[in-house]
C-alpha cells in the first residue's frame, strides 16, 4: 500500500504535474499521435494484403481500443478503490511500451488489432479516469482547476505527438518511427515509481487542504445510489454523444484534409489545432466553473462545439479554408471545456465514498460512445463519399448533449448530497 502521505501544500501539485505528464503521453500517443500514420498503414497494409485498406478498416482501429478500454473500466475502477492508482499505472505504462515496439513488427490488420486492445487496457490502467480519480483524492478546493490542468496534458499530447511523429517519419519509415515513441512511457515508469503517492481523501485522511486530525469518512454516493440518479444518466447523455463527437472528428480530420488535397504537415496541424483548443478549453474551463457555476461552462463548451461542427460541414460545402480553421478551432476550445466539466461534475455531484466505481461506470457509457465515433464516421464517409454526412450526425449528437446539460439539476444534487452526508 501507499501510505505516505505528504503534508506539504505543495505536494498535491507535484502530483498534478505527474499526472499531466502521464495523460499526455497516454492519450497523446494513443489518440492524436496515432492519426497521422493512417495514410501510411493504409499504403503498408494494402501491399500487405493485395487489396486496397478501407478507411472504415483503418478507423476499426480506434473503435477496438476504446470499446476495449470500456470493458476494462469497471475492473479498473474497483481496483483502484482497493489498491490505489500507482500499481495501474505501472502496468499501464509497461503494457504501452510493449505495444508500441509490436507495432513496428506488425504485418496484418488483425496484428493491429490486437495491439490495440492493449492500448484499450493502457486507457483504463493510466488514462483518464484513473487520473481523475487520483486528483480528486488529492484536491478539495481548487479541483475545477486541477482537473483542469490535467485533463489539459491529454491536449498537450494530442497537439504535440502528431507534429512529433510527422517529423519523426521525415527521418525513418513508420516502423522505426513506433519503436522510437516505445520508449517515452518506458521513461516515464521511474517517475511514476518514485512521486506517485495514493490521495489522502481516497483513504479516508484529511486531504492537504485541511488540518491535521482524526480520519475522515468518506461521504457521497454509493454506485446503486448513483446509478438511480437522474443526474447520473444525464452526464452519462452529455459524455457519451460529446465522446462519440471528440473522438470522430478528432480520428477523421487527418484523413479528411489529406484527400481534401492538403499536405501531411497542414494535416498534421489541423489535428494539434484541434488539440490545443481542447488544451486552452480544458485549462480555462476549470478555472471559469469556480467562478460562473458549472453549467453555464458546461452549455457554453457544448454551444461552442455545435458552432465547430456548422462550420466543418460549412467549409465542406463552400470548399471554405476559413470555414475550416475556424471550425477547428471553435470545436477544440467547446471540447476542452466540456471534457473538463464532465469529470469535474462526477466528483461535485457523487462525492469520494465510490468515486471509482461511479467513474468506472461513466467510463463505460463514454468509452461506448467514444469506441463508435471513429468507425461510424469512417463508415458514413466510405458510404457517402464525403465527410459531409458524418460531420452532420456529429452535430445531431452535439444538439441532443445541448437538450441534456439543460436538465442538468444541481441545486437538487448538492440538497442529496448533503442529505447523504448527515
Amino acid at each position: 500500500m501507499q501510505n505516505a502521505y505528504p503534508a506539504t501544500q505543495s505536494y498535491r501539485w507535484v502530483i498534478c504535474g505527474c499526472s499531466l505528464l502521464i495523460l499526455m503521453v497516454s492519450n497523446g500517443m494513443t489518440l492524436g499521435g496515432m492519426a497521422v500514420f493512417d495514410i501510411e498503414l493504409m499504403k503498408s497494409l494494402s501491399e500487405i494484403a493485395g487489396r486496397e485498406i478501407s478507411v472504415t478498416e483503418i478507423k476499426l482501429r480506434d473503435s477496438i481500443m476504446l470499446g476495449t478500454a470500456s470493458i476494462f473500466g469497471l475492473g479498473t475502477g474497483w481496483l483502484v478503490d482497493k489498491v490505489g492508482v500507482k500499481p495501474l499505472i505501472l502496468v499501464g505504462l509497461a503494457i504501452f511500451a510493449a505495444g508500441n515496439f509490436m507495432y513496428s513488427q506488425i504485418q496484418s490488420l488483425v496484428h493491429m488489432y490486437w495491439i490495440q486492445v492493449s492500448f484499450g487496457a493502457v486507457l483504463a490502467l493510466c488514462g483518464l479516469m484513473i487520473n481523475v480519480y487520483l486528483i480528486s483524492s488529492w484536491f478539495d478546493k481548487q479541483r475545477g482547476l486541477a482537473i483542469g490542468l490535467v485533463l489539459g496534458g491529454s491536449s498537450i499530447g494530442n497537439a504535440f505527438f502528431p507534429q512529433l511523429n510527422t517529423w519523426l517519419m521525415t527521418m525513418a519509415d513508420w516502423r522505426q518511427v513506433f519503436v522510437w515513441i516505445g520508449l517515452i512511457p518506458l521513461a516515464l515508469i521511474p517517475l511514476a515509481f518514485f512521486l506517485l503517492k495514493r490521495g489522502p481523501s481516497s483513504a479516508g485522511l484529511p486531504t492537504a487542504n485541511t488540518k491535521a486530525g482524526p480520519p475522515i469518512v468518506l461521504t457521497g454516493y454509493s454506485l446503486a445510489e448513483a446509478l438511480s440518479s437522474r443526474n447520473f444518466w444525464i452526464v452519462a447523455t452529455i459524455a457519451m454523444c460529446t465522446f462519440y463527437c471528440i473522438l470522430g472528428m478528432s480520428a477523421n480530420v487527418f484523413i479528411y484534409m489529406s484527400k481534401a488535397n492538403y499536405s501531411a504537415a497542414s494535416a498534421s496541424t489541423g489535428v494539434s489545432i484541434l488539440f490545443i483548443g481542447g488544451l486552452i478549453g480544458k485549462v480555462t474551463s476549470g478555472h471559469l466553473a469556480e467562478n460562473f457555476g458549472r453549467k453555464l461552462i458546461l452549455l457554453t463548451g457544448l454551444g461552442l462545439m455545435l458552432t465547430g461542427g456548422v462550420s466543418l460541414m460549412l467549409a465542406i460545402k463552400l470548399d471554405s479554408a476559413f470555414a475550416l480553421w475556424a471550425g477547428l478551432v471553435a470545436f477544440g476550445f467547446g471540447w476542452g471545456g466540456i471534457y473538463t466539466l464532465i469529470q469535474l461534475l462526477a466528483a461535485d455531484l457523487f462525492g469520494m465514498r465510490s468515486l471509482g466505481k461511479i467513474l468506472a461506470a461513466i467510463n463505460i457509457l463514454d468509452a461506448a460512445g467514444g469506441a463508435l465515433g471513429p468507425v461510424m464516421t469512417g463508415i458514413l464517409f466510405d458510404v457517402s463519399g464525403s465527410y459531409f454526412l458524418p460531420f452532420g450526425v456529429i452535430t445531431g449528437l452535439l444538439c441532443v448533449a445541448t437538450i441534456a446539460a439543460s436538465l442538468l439539476d444541481l441545486k437538487q444534487a448538492a440538497i442529496e448530497k448533503a442529505r447523504l452526508a448527515a
